[in-house]
């Protein structure tokens, strides 16, 4: 199977089905993903950045010190994925399912989380600035930061 990337940069993975493999370490700049079944998959240290993730499932999939600055999540499902020290600048996780999700030390400076569900996720980043929460539900297992002005800053809790 082949990855496609709109640079032109095309990368043979050695397997039939994206789901449950190795792609650490890869330039997957700008990769069409959309809808793709990517669960259980490892992607550390990869650069994703500006990847079409589009409705994409990444339940499990590990994303830490993964390069996804701009990178479109809208809609995906991004359940018990691991960013951990990820670089999501800018990135849009609009209505993205991430419950359960680890952003401990990541950068989500700029990205968008708008309608997101951040249910039970760890949200302890290294930098947050002016990232977007507008509706995003949270809970009582969501962790954030000390001082996060969780008030001011348009998520909402869920029942």
């Amino acid at each position: 199977m082949v990855i496609y990337c709109v640079t032109g940069n095309h990368i043979e993975v050695g397997h039939d089905r994206l789901d449950n493999i190795c792609l650490e370490n890869l330039d997957l700049h700008r990769a069409e993903l959309e809808e793709s079944n990517l669960s259980g998959s490892s992607f550390f240290n990869s650069n994703l950045r500006g990847a079409f993730l589009y409705k994409a499932n990444l339940e499990k999939c590990n994303l830490e010190s993964a390069n996804l600055i701009v990178a479109d999540f809208r809609e995906s499902i991004l359940l018990n994925a691991s960013l951990k020290a990820s670089i999501a600048i800018s990135t849009s996780f609009l209505g993205a399912d991430l419950r359960c999700s680890n952003f401990e030390r990541a950068n989500i400076s700029g990205a968008d989380f708008t309608n997101a569900d951040l249910r039970g996720a760890n949200m302890l980043c290294a930098n947050m600035e002016g990232a977007k929460f507008e509706n995003a539900l949270y809970n009582d297992e969501t962790i954030w930061p000390k001082g996060f002005d969780l008030e001011g800053s348009g998520a909402v809790r869920a029942e």
